[in-house]
This record gives structure tokens, sequence and C-alpha cells, in this order.
């Protein structure tokens, strides 16, 4: 009988890794967070992709971030929320930028991070 249950046993999608966690958006995870209402979803990603726009001029273009404490403020903003809509390589990419905000390096990958998601969400609109 062990095998039967183990058998039958709903997986555990929440901690798998799913194909579409490879792509900018793991659409998995925001359909879950959505659940599954398209249009939803679609505004969603919209307003994220601008977000992350804004985020990433204001870290670059940052003459009004005055200190480390703004900068963090701005990182751990885009950090969350790329987190909840599943843009995890921007997430990963602010997590990075939060142990040294001022990095170039880590401000680049940020922002590549960022202009693949708006391609993304761009071609999701075609």
């Amino acid at each position: 009988m062990a095998c039967y249950s183990e058998a039958f046993q709903s997986p555990d999608l929440h901690n798998s890794v799913s194909p579409s966690s490879e792509r900018p958006i793991d659409l998995v995870h925001l359909a879950r967070k959505t659940m599954g209402d398209k249009e939803a979803e679609a505004q969603v990603l919209g307003l994220f992709a601008r977000q992350a726009r804004q985020c990433v001029n204001q870290l670059c273009g940052s003459s009004h971030l005055t200190g480390k404490k703004d900068r963090l403020a701005v990182v751990r903003t885009l950090y969350g929320s790329a987190s909840n809509v599943g843009a995890f390589c921007v997430s990963k990419a602010a997590k990075c930028l939060e142990k040294d905000p001022n990095d170039g390096i880590l401000h680049d990958a940020l922002s590549e991070a960022v202009v693949d998601v708006e391609n993304f969400v761009s071609g999701l609109s075609r």
C-alpha cells in the first residue's frame, strides 16, 4: 500500500523547477499568483515592466538618489516586485546589487535582465 500512496500523491509543484522558470518571466509562477486570470497577468506584466524600467533609470541616472540608503530602497522594491511576478533573473540581479549598490557591473547585469523582461513582455502582447 505504501507504493500506491506514493505513486498517486500529487507532486509538489511549488518547489519544483518548471520549464517556464528558464524564461525572463516564469509564467507558471505568474499564473499561480493570478489564479490563471490572463487579463490580470497582462496587466501585472505591463505594470512590472514599467516599474522595472523606472527603477533601472533611477539607479543609473542617480543624481537624486543621494545615498546608499536611497539606492537600496529602489533595489529592494525591484527585488520584491520581480519575485512576485516571476521575473527571477531580475530578482537575482537585484539581490546581488543589494550587496553593493554602487557596483557598475551589477548595474549592467540588472539592466540586461530588465531589458530581457521588457522584450519578453512585448513579445507576449503581439
